[in-house]
């Protein structure tokens, strides 16, 4: 590129704008169509913002075969500058040709003998081929190679050459050293960096490695990758250390007694997270809940990633919801999740759901069945699950999206206690779609200040839909300002805007309003509402774990909102 350098006397106050005058004067039309994007209304104070804007616009011409193209001289008037332009004549190539290289390194240059005969010249676009070659080569184990422009010919305004590249030698990984006291067998490193012993030099995975650990919970990397290079050899160290990842927290809550006025109900969850204990990166996860009126939830998740060495992993799930003696829900759940990065995954699964009666006392001779039913479910579906955080614990940017999507085939089971002629009127046999949507984005909005936006939804789709088949939202970690899991609902659309004031990396004050959308359509139903909720609260880090309290109230219906309906939670977690 040729550069256009001019001196001048210093500005006086009135600001100059450019003039072009063009020495070739045949290639006026030429001219005019570069000159298009130049903005000649610009006026300017100094003598270095015109020489770069002519610059890059010297540039500009060049890149489109006008390889002489120079400006020639410039004359000062009392308002403009007039630059004296020679176009020059367009250079194009006859052939550029692969040379010596191997049609693999040319992936993603579109490097075409034919098809780049008679193209004007453009330095700027080989030296863009030239760097994705030695990327592609940097990617297949030559991270030493070079490349140049050979056999170079010119002749009739027309540019001949060979493209020649010198790989030089081939490198492998031949080592993997963990330093560190990080406690993971180093087959799931292996797996997890997507680089194992023996492999290809691969410059794109090595340069991925700090923020693929940033990314995992119970891993961390003390100090940067290093590559030893030897003339036979080649060992990549990887410094790492454990981090808290595994955690046990619990949740208290009190409520007011709906049926007894001026009492508390007492509801609890105790959750036990073990991440890596086998060493596997495995997570193994129980969750128990005790909601009012003697309901109990138990939930038990085991993932093994990596399975047989390859991105695809196992993933199981136990649950057991018991609703008083009114009935029971046993859903088994089957994966095998597929690991993209970090926390990023997709999965495909199978759902078997059996919701069993409990009393059916005083249900020997009804005609139509009540709100609830025995019914079982075998499900097909799809999880699609991202994020990026840039603090697991208490995130101050990035963000975690979820889709999950299923369809099953679903029977109503009849009861051998209940009156047969209860069942005449229904299908037994159905196909219901369920659809769920998990998003949460939090935004630093400067300082100690950021800002949490979430969004939850469902959708259980069937013409019979009984009430121990629905959504139950309300509580802590859906809609707060509402009884655990007091709203029934066959589609629901949650919203949360909730702000953080930082005091410590674990600790922050925050206030939050969540809404919500929901229908209940199901058997002896069909109502809408939007409830909605406000309150306050407080995280803090203390020796045994994080502490939260919080204070939320919700409104429903018609319903005023009354202070001593409030919702108190405390809770804790502690990470080992």
């Amino acid at each position: 590129m040729l550069i256009f350098f001019f001196s001048s006397p210093s500005f006086a106050q009135q600001k100059k704008s450019i003039r072009f005058e063009l020495v070739d004067s045949g290639n006026i039309e030429t001219f005019n169509e570069l000159l298009h994007d130049f903005d000649l209304s610009k006026t300017y104070n100094d003598t270095v913002s015109i020489q770069k804007d002519l610059n890059l616009f010297l540039s500009k011409v060049q890149s489109h075969g006008y390889l002489s193209a120079s400006c020639d001289s410039s004359i000062f008037t009392k308002d403009s500058i007039s630059v004296f332009f020679f176009v020059g004549e367009i250079y194009k190539w006859a052939v550029i040709k692969n040379g010596n290289i191997d049609g693999s390194f040319l992936s993603g240059t579109g490097i075409k003998a034919k098809k780049n005969k008679d193209v004007p010249i453009n330095f700027q676009k080989v030296s863009q081929w030239m760097e994705i070659i030695l990327k592609n080569c940097e990617n297949k184990g030559y991270p030493f190679a070079n490349i140049k422009l050979n056999n170079i010919t010119f002749e009739n305004n027309e540019f001949t050459a060979d493209l020649e590249l010198n790989k030089n030698k081939l490198v492998k990984i031949d080592s993997i050293i963990i330093k560190g006291n990080a406690t993971i067998a180093p087959v799931y490193i292996y797996n997890y960096i997507d680089i194992k012993p023996g492999e290809l030099y691969n410059e794109a995975k090595l340069s991925r490695i700090t923020s693929r650990f940033k990314e995992l919970a119970f891993i961390k990397e003390i100090k940067p990758n290093q590559l030893l290079f030897t003339e036979n050899i080649t060992k990549l160290y990887l410094y790492l250390d454990n981090k808290k990842a595994s955690q046990f927290d619990g949740v208290i809550g009190f409520l007011p007694d709906d049926n007894n006025e001026g009492k508390i109900n007492l509801t609890g969850e105790v959750h036990l997270k073990l991440q890596n204990s086998l060493q596997r990166g495995e997570v193994i996860e129980f969750n128990w809940k005790q909601l009012p009126n003697k309901t109990q939830d138990l939930k038990i998740h085991l993932l093994y990633p990596f399975l047989f060495n390859t991105p695809f992993g196992v993933d199981g799930n136990l649950s057991i919801y018991r609703k008083d003696s009114t009935y029971t829900d046993v859903i088994k759940n089957f994966g095998v999740q597929y690991s993209i990065s970090g926390n990023n995954y997709l999965k495909a699964f199978v759902t078997d759901k059996e919701s069993n009666l409990g009393s059916t006392e005083g249900l020997e001779n009804i005609t139509v069945l009540p709100a609830y039913a025995d019914i079982s479910i075998l499900s097909y579906g799809a999880t699609f699950h991202f994020e990026k955080l840039d603090y697991r614990i208490n995130p101050t940017k990035g963000y975690m999206f979820e889709f999950i999507g299923s369809t099953g085939n679903r029977t109503i089971k009849k009861n051998a206690s209940i009156n047969p002629i209860a069942y005449d009127s229904l299908e037994l046999q159905s196909v219901t779609y369920e659809g769920v949507l998990n998003a949460d984005f939090y935004l630093s909005l400067g300082g100690k200040n950021v800002l949490n936006l979430g969004t939850k939804s469902g959708l259980i789709f069937n013409d019979q839909l009984f009430t121990n088949e629905l959504y139950r939202i309300g509580g802590l970690k859906s809609l707060r300002g509402f009884d655990e899991e007091s709203i029934y609902a066959s589609s629901f659309s949650i919203g949360k805007i909730e702000y953080r004031y930082l005091l410590e990396q674990n600790s922050f004050l925050f206030t939050f309003v969540n809404a919500a959308y929901y229908e209940n359509k199901s058997r002896g139903f069909n109502l809408k509402d939007t409830p909605w909720g406000f309150g306050a609260g407080l995280n803090f880090e203390t020796r045994i774990g994080i502490m939260s309290i919080s204070y939320a109230l919700g409104k429903q219906f018609d319903n005023p909102i009354y202070f001593k309906n409030g919702k108190i939670h405390f809770g804790i977690v502690n990470y080992f």
